[in-house]
């Protein structure tokens, strides 16, 4: 089972490369809950049209991945392509 802790542990692991600052400290995700091993969030990029939008995305559920989760539920705001993103994080 993971804590809290222990998410927002993976969390700083995954570095916006245009920035070289963690996805957490830069305020990135938002509405965090950790409970009974679930894990729900909303990602949201720093720019409706992030290059990297989809590929962060990805890291992210990879980074996650790595925890003892059940579930894993993610959600993407200020994207332009978000029902995409999260079509695909629901299927990897």
């Amino acid at each position: 089972m993971a804590t809290r802790e222990e998410v927002i542990t993976k969390l700083k692991e995954l570095v916006d490369p245009h920035t070289g600052i963690n996805v957490w400290e830069m305020g990135m995700v938002k509405d965090l809950e950790v409970e009974d091993n679930r894990v729900s969030l909303t990602f949201e990029m720093t720019s409706n049209f992030c290059p990297i939008g989809m590929q962060l995305g990805v890291a992210l559920k990879r980074k996650l991945a790595e925890l003892p989760l059940d579930q894993v539920d993610i959600k993407i705001g200020n994207y332009l392509r978000a029902s995409e993103l999260e079509s695909v994080l629901k299927t990897s």
